[in-house]
């Protein structure tokens, strides 16, 4: 993500902008700060403005992406999404149709955008810069691959290094790539220049990670003619028999007794590195909810961790003795009185 700023604010909309809002908005901001349109001392600043209003409107036009920025802001899309997925699927030809020689055209978007290494002009966009396209294929870049890790949310709290294998085509070593060997097909890859291997690979998963992060190992994807695609590791964090995740913040529940919730007491409380112990005052009703500061989860590539919410629930003795009903019932009229 290149933008800190609200993608709303950036945008000039509401947050209950329509996507024809956002179209509108977008369409304005870019004709204004295209960077073919300023002069050459504000070219640099134009551009870097130009990807702020396209990364903004990527995000708030894709209702997938929107929901999950409107609910966890940048930190949401930063953990779900690589900066070039951002930008994937994205049609930014069709807010310029109908203005003519003001339009930004297909080749614009693949030149400022190039560097990210993928087509994000959409199917119109695609169609329009077919050619370019046949020369990307030409130019020989591997296949990206995806592959799914799985860790516990203790590992993606503290962040962990896994390792796990992926089979992939890569260049044919024997023959350099070409399939032949003198005369001959080569023997190795059977003339089709490229061979299958399995590969083990480590990859370090960064503290504060959701499930759907997608951690990306350049060069790592399947082997091209002149280089080799990525790789995406998408990564899963296992259900916890304890807690709940909402953003930074762990849910947890406890249970305590009828006696221990009505004199209160000290009761022991699961946290991620291990029970810790927790008072709660006289009187703590069934529902009441305490905070331990600082036990919840690190958020990706941010300082500091959020905090443990814990739900007491009061467990209701079962079916009592005389003596206990007796007591109960004195209880009662002490009330009353």
């Amino acid at each position: 993500m290149s933008s800190t700023r609200d993608y709303y604010e950036v945008l000039g909309v509401t947050r209950n902008a329509t996507h024809e809002d956002l179209k509108k908005a977008y369409r304005e901001l870019a004709l204004r700060h295209h960077p073919d349109r300023v002069p050459p001392e504000k070219k640099g600043e134009a551009e870097n403005t130009f990807k702020e209003i396209s990364e903004a409107y990527a995000v708030l036009s894709d209702p997938r992406k929107r929901a999950l920025y409107d609910q966890h802001g940048h930190s949401g899309i930063d953990q779900a999404y690589a900066y070039e997925d951002i930008y994937r699927g994205t049609d930014f030809t069709t807010v310029f149709e109908g203005m003519g020689d003001y339009g930004l055209g297909g080749s614009f978007f693949e030149n400022l955008f190039g560097d990210l290494g993928f087509d994000i002009l959409g199917a119109r966009g695609r169609t329009q810069a077919r050619a370019g396209g046949a020369a990307s294929a030409a130019a020989g870049r591997g296949r990206d691959l995806e592959v799914a890790v799985e860790v516990s949310l203790e590992e993606a709290a503290r962040g962990v290094e896994t390792s796990f294998q992926v089979p992939r085509h890569e260049t044919c070593g024997a023959c350099a790539g070409t399939g032949t060997a003198g005369q001959s097909p080569c023997a190795a890859c059977r003339g089709e220049g490229r061979v299958t291997v399995t590969r083990t690979l480590t990859v370090t998963i960064p503290p504060g990670v959701l499930t759907g992060s997608r951690l990306r190992i350049k060069a790592e994807g399947e082997g091209g003619a002149r280089r080799s695609g990525d790789l995406f590791v998408v990564v899963q964090v296992r259900p916890h028999p304890h807690f709940e995740r909402s953003g930074r913040d762990l849910l947890a529940g406890v249970v305590v007794s009828l006696p221990k919730a009505a004199l209160g007491a000290e009761v022991s409380v699961p946290t991620l590195e291990g029970s810790v112990a927790m008072r709660i005052p006289a009187g703590t009703q069934s529902g009441t909810v305490f905070r331990l500061k600082g036990k919840g989860m690190p958020e990706l590539h941010r300082p500091g961790r959020g905090d443990e919410l814990v739900s007491v629930s009061v467990r209701i003795p079962g079916p009592l003795s005389g003596r206990q009903k007796e007591a109960m019932e004195e209880f009662v009229r002490t009330l009353d009185e």
